[in-house]
């Protein structure tokens, strides 16, 4: 909010969001939670639309939206003042338009490049969904001239961003926290007596972490007890903190690769197990019972007369429905073995008789279930495991699971090319067998000519 109503960018995080939200400034925040509610049933009437055109069936693409419709954490969260509602509808709308159509025009192209290079700079993930997305256009070979119209809107809106923040702070980049954050991904696995680090990188090592930090790594960020805010809390101290990250994931890159893929794991499970700050932290993402108060409670905060100025807790009292809000937010949530249905699905129907029908459909579902998973992984990479950060899935997944079984039940209904080709031979005469029948059923000239002779009675007197 801050850098919506000053026209700054932000040192931690990137802009787009706060450009987005510049509207809702002046005005009651509730504003910009039912605007963020109307994105989302665009979202689900868009993405409707765009599966029924892929040729699934009407009533599968309704099942496919269940999720994003009636997700609690969806819904909870379009009520924050985060990025989360505009980052899914940036990511979802730059892949519908690429993939819209059979034969991808060059304005669809542009179309996806500005949404995709968009929710870039409104969260940094999204510049791997970029390089995901440039796959994709080159597996369906749309041509020179489509990959230069996806690709100039994407330069154009990160050059521009990188050149503005230039201006505002005096070096180009996305943002200046990047070292920070990774900093604080690394820090719980850090063993420092046998990394090789610079005196200064050596500061941050913390022998003695309190035990609610062991999955909630962003304290190492914000928290007055963490090294990296006693030692470098200027953002010009970002460098050395990233040099301490690198170091870690260099000297001790199987535990950062077994701590990556665990952690993504959790997003798998019915129940993850997290404990401490971490559950704590999901609490933040359901309906609260009674805000603010409990640790785990989100607050309700007052309204302000200038938007500049911090807003306090405020105690809203009885909330009538919030028990039953509650209850629903425990419960209807997007399970995780579904993602991992969908990730098995979208692999097997590429993989399954590749040459047999069209191989669009499996492209579309590795497409979409590739970013998702995508997301997954980088924010375990680069961040913490988080379900606000895996909620671009709860769309983008179950429309790729629908869009790979269409593919393989599409295949399983195509007949085999060579068992055709077998039975329109075997149905087909063969000319040396068709003569030697031929041959069979005409009389034999010689043997009528002996029969003739034989059944003639002879002359009388003939010998």
């Amino acid at each position: 909010m801050d850098a919506a109503a000053t026209g700054i960018p932000s040192q931690v995080r990137p802009h787009g969001y706060s450009f987005l939200i510049q509207p809702f400034v002046q005005k009651p925040y509730i504003w910009l939670a039912i605007a963020q509610h109307v994105i989302g049933v665009v979202l689900l009437v868009v993405g409707y639309a765009f599966a029924v055109r892929r040729g699934i069936k009407p009533w599968i693409a309704a099942v496919a939206f269940i999720p994003l419709a009636v997700d609690a954490r969806q819904l909870t969260l379009e009520h924050y003042v985060l990025t989360e509602t505009a980052y899914v509808a940036l990511t979802a709308g730059g892949l519908f338009a690429i993939a819209w159509r059979d034969r991808l025009g060059w304005a669809a192209a542009a179309l996806g490049g500005t949404l995709l290079g968009f929710a870039a700079v409104t969260r940094t993930t999204g510049l791997p969904i970029i390089a995901l997305a440039g796959v994709y256009l080159l597996i369906r070979r749309v041509g020179i001239t489509r990959l230069i119209a996806f690709c100039l809107p994407i330069l154009a809106v990160l050059g521009s961003y990188l050149v503005w923040y230039e201006h505002s702070h005096g070096v180009y980049a996305f943002g200046q926290y990047s070292g920070r954050f990774l900093y604080a991904r690394v820090a719980p696995i850090a063993d420092c007596d046998r990394l090789e680090l610079t005196t200064e990188e050596r500061l941050l090592c913390m022998p003695e972490v309190p035990d609610n930090w062991d999955q909630r790594p962003d304290m190492y960020i914000w928290s007055n007890a963490s090294p990296a805010r006693k030692y470098y809390p200027d953002v010009e101290d970002d460098k050395i903190l990233g040099g301490f990250a690198n170091a870690v994931i260099k000297q001790q890159p199987g535990d950062y690769l077994l701590m990556v893929a665990e952690q993504t794991s959790w997003h798998f499970y019915p129940r993850p197990p997290i404990v401490g700050g971490a559950a704590c932290l999901a609490n933040w993402w359901i309906p609260p019972v009674a805000p603010g108060k409990a640790d785990c409670e989100p607050r309700q905060y007052t309204p302000v007369t200038e938007p500049l100025l911090a807003p306090l807790p405020s105690d809203p009292g009885t909330i009538p429905g919030a028990r039953q809000f509650h209850a629903y937010g425990e419960i209807v949530t997007t399970p995780g073995p579904l993602y991992l249905i969908g990730f098995l699905a979208a692999v097997f129907a590429a993989v399954w008789r590749p040459r047999r029908g069209s191989w669009r459909n499996a492209a579309d579902a590795l497409l979409f279930v590739g970013a998702g998973i995508g997301l997954m992984v980088l924010t375990v990479a680069t961040s913490l495991f988080d379900h606000r950060y895996a909620i671009p899935a709860v769309l983008l997944i179950p429309l790729g699971l629908v869009l790979a079984i269409s593919r393989i039940n599409e295949v399983a209904r195509t007949p085999r090319p060579a068992v055709s080709r077998v039975n329109e031979v075997a149905e087909t005469p063969r000319p040396g067998v068709s003569r030697v029948n031929e041959v069979a059923e005409t009389p034999r000239p010689a043997l009528g000519r002996v029969n003739e002779v034989a059944r003639t009675p002879r002359p009388e007197g003939e010998k």
